[in-house]
């Protein structure tokens, strides 16, 4: 009888192959690939708990080429299946919300077509624009049922604070509507813009899709323009920030134009960056040669030429050219308006560069001339960005930025050079030199800091009290009388006295900003105790017209177009007058006369400023004018109606004269224009209008509207109307 096989025997048949070859069965892997691979215990589920507990729940996995899949739990096989239907639903939901986003572009596009019909330009009549009725002026009585849609509801509430000027269109509600009013009435149907002209999106980018085209040497003016560009700049528009070592400069300047020599594209960087601040200066010295009208306009041009260049260099291995550069490009940018939004940003990205770098530390085995150049930068950067956080009402870096370097000497450019070993003693603190402005402005520096960590820190910093405030307004008093006595009467062809003065001037500005700053809140509160703030508001933004108005009455060109003290101390002015009494016998309302008279000497400064530059803020002007109006009306000089139109008449002479200065063409507009005056397009005499006073009883001015503009009307692309459009 034959005996049965035993089971390795039977185990052996059944795995051989169909040639009699033996082959071993594989064994059965019941843990994870991760699990083996690392020797560790599994616990057989899918994912396992060790791929779950060290992050990598998507690499564990089975074996699948096996006769029986992993063991799995019937926790583990509920939860697929949930997921499983879970993702059908989510695709389901994708799949809906696609079709509702297709249709709804569908009817917007509907919408655009019919919104861009073409509409033709009405005819205007001389005597119907005369008596435009005014049966829909806001009275105070209906003020409150006005048909507009808050600003608010289509700006985002991001981390962007409002400049310091806008602010007073929420702090002066009848400002923003007596202009709108006005560009209603009379500059929109004579195609008037209210905006600022600004080059072509493709002209910013001509010199920089093409590498032979952005060769900064091409962007070069003649050797005789740029000679009286540079000299303007060494002479009078680089004694503030002053970061140029004068000597050093010039020696280098001379090899620059030498025949056949190559050029460093650094030096010409900066060379382009020096004359694109002489050339956005609204008027030119009788000593500098006159410059063509076109190299005027070219600044922008400049700008955005070092910009694309820089942005294809490394960035390792900065030195201070490319720190004088980078500040002398933001403050052309300052003088030409351009991309004002963004001032705060690009101060702090310089700062945050030069600390990066170690501009803010003290380095000794640095030559003298490299310490001393680099504390004249840094002081420089750290002006421009303390200024944009009072400005902007915007923390700063430097209020947790710790820093050991010293104040720049008061010494002249002469006194030292690359091969000083020691530098010399300093200069008396009242004598001038071309670093005074650095040196005096670093005494107060510590104490204008920390007023600004306690206005604008989001830190822990505890806020101001009245008390604090009070103060920091004697210690910043006591600064502004610590000041040397530079504000003495000018000499008339004296370039040195005026730079002093020009300095002193920064100085007292910078100072008065502070003070203005922190009282402002504190205007429109009835209670007694704050009658302080308001008294010294007014004196403070007086003196600070005073100063201003005798700098340009004496003819100086310097770099004042990089603050805004004219314009935001004149709206203080207008602010403080019109919430007084009409029959108050307050010291303002006294001296409403000579405030008046102030304002309207201040007033060609702005025309000029307007009309020097092509790309110039045209609502600078026309937001001084309206503030004067304003007070006229309040003291009952003025009527409402009569003052929107003295102000469009000026506006309008102003807009066309710098039309044809400029030649700048508006052909919708112009065509407008001339069917209105019944004349070709091509007439060129500015626009004289008979305009007279409207019959119509006026209306309450005093409107009882305080929206908060979220939305900057002193973004110049937008017209006064689009600024209420949804």
């Amino acid at each position: 009888m034959a005996s049965s096989p035993s089971p390795n025997q039977s185990a052996a048949v059944n795995s051989s192959g169909p040639t009699g070859e033996k082959r071993r069965r594989k064994r059965l892997q019941l843990s994870c690939g991760e699990c083996r691979r690392k020797k560790l215990l599994c616990d057989r589920n899918l994912p396992c708990q060790r791929c779950l507990r060290s992050g990598r729940s998507w690499a564990c996995a089975f074996e699948t080429d096996t006769t029986q899949p992993p063991p799995a739990s019937q926790h583990t096989q509920q939860n697929i299946l949930h997921n499983g239907q879970e993702a059908q639903d989510l695709q389901a939901e994708v799949a809906r919300l696609k079709e509702l986003l297709s249709q709804s572009c569908r009817s917007k596009n509907n919408d655009c077509v019919e919104s861009i019909t073409p509409v033709a330009i009405p005819e205007f009549d001389n005597t119907d624009l005369l008596n435009i009725e005014t049966e829909g002026h806001l009275t105070c009585a209906d003020s409150k049922n006005i048909d507009l849609k808050d600003p608010r509801e289509k700006c985002p509430r991001g981390y962007y604070s409002q400049h310091t000027l806008l602010q007073f269109f929420h702090e002066i509600p009848q400002l923003f509507l007596f202009i709108k009013e006005t560009s209603d009435e009379w500059l929109k149907p004579l195609g008037a813009h209210t905006k600022k002209h600004k080059p072509a999106p493709l002209d910013r980018r001509t010199n920089a899709r093409n590498k032979e085209e952005s060769a900064l040497e091409s962007l070069l003016p003649p050797k005789n323009i740029t000679d009286a560009l540079i000299l303007l700049f060494t002479t009078n528009l680089g004694q503030l920030h002053h970061i140029i070592h004068v000597p050093t400069f010039t020696r280098e300047y001379a090899k620059f134009w030498i025949p056949q020599r190559p050029r460093s594209p650094a030096m010409t960087a900066l060379v382009l960056s020096i004359i694109s601040i002489s050339s956005s200066t609204s008027l030119l010295p009788s000593s500098i040669s006159p410059i063509p009208p076109r190299y005027q306009t070219m600044a922008v041009q400049w700008i955005f030429a070092y910009e694309e260049w820089v942005r294809r260099q490394s960035s390792k291995y900065r030195d201070i050219l490319y720190y004088q550069i980078a500040c002398l490009v933001y403050l052309a940018k300052r003088m030409t308006s351009l991309k004002k939004k963004e001032f705060w940003k690009e101060t702090s990205s310089l700062i945050q560069t030069a600390i990066m770098d170690k501009l803010h530390c003290e380095i000794s085995t640095e030559s003298p001339y490299t310490r001393e150049i680099k504390r004249r930068i840094w002081t420089s950067l750290r002006e421009l960005d303390l200024q944009n956080s009072f400005e902007f009402g915007l923390p700063t870096l430097l209020h947790n930025t710790e820093s050991d370097i010293a104040t720049p000497a008061n010494l002249n450019d002469e006194d030292f050079d690359e091969t000083t070993e020691a530098l010399p003693p300093e200069k008396p603190s009242t004598h001038f030199t071309s670093a005074s402005y650095q040196y005096h402005s670093s005494r107060s520096w510590a104490l204008r800091l920390e007023i600004s960590r306690r206005l604008f820190s989001t830190g822990s910093m505890k806020p101001l009290s009245y008390e604090d405030v009070l103060r920091y307004t004697h210690e910043l008093t006591s600064e502004v009388h610590s000041l040397p006595p530079w504000d003495v009467d000018i000499a008339e062809g004296d370039d040195y006295s005026k730079s002093r003065f020009v300095c002193y001037v920064f100085l007292h500005s910078q100072l008065t900003e502070c003070v203005l700053t922190m009282h402002r809140p504190y205007l429109q509160r009835e209670n007694n105790k704050y009658w302080l703030s308001t008294n010294v508001c007014y004196q403070m933004s007086r003196d600070t017209l005073l100063l201003n108005y005798k700098a340009e009455n004496s003819g100086i060109q310097s770099l004042r177009s990089v603050r805004e003290d004219l314009l935001s101390a004149s709206l203080t002015l207008t602010r403080i007058t019109i919430e007084q009494p009409e029959k108050s016998n307050s010291i303002t309302m006294d001296s409403s006369t000579s405030t008046i008279d102030l304002l309207e000497k201040c007033l060609p400064f702005f025309e000029q400023r307007y009309l020097g530059y092509v790309y110039s803020e045209p609502w600078c002007f026309l937001t001084m004018y309206a503030s004067t109006m304003l007070i006229k009306i309040h003291l009952g000089k003025e009527s409402w109606q009569t003052a929107k139109t003295s102000c469009a008449q000026r506006y309008l002479e102003l807009f066309h004269e710098h039309t044809r200065k400029h030649q700048i063409h508006f052909p919708r507009e112009r065509h407008a224009v001339s069917e209105y005056l019944g004349a070709p397009d091509t007439q060129s005499a500015p626009v004289e209008i008979d305009f007279q006073q409207s019959r119509v009883p006026e209306s309450s001015w005093v409107i009882g509207i305080s929206p908060n503009f979220n939305i900057d009307p002193f973004d110049f692309e937008m017209e006064c109307e689009s600024i209420w459009e949804t």
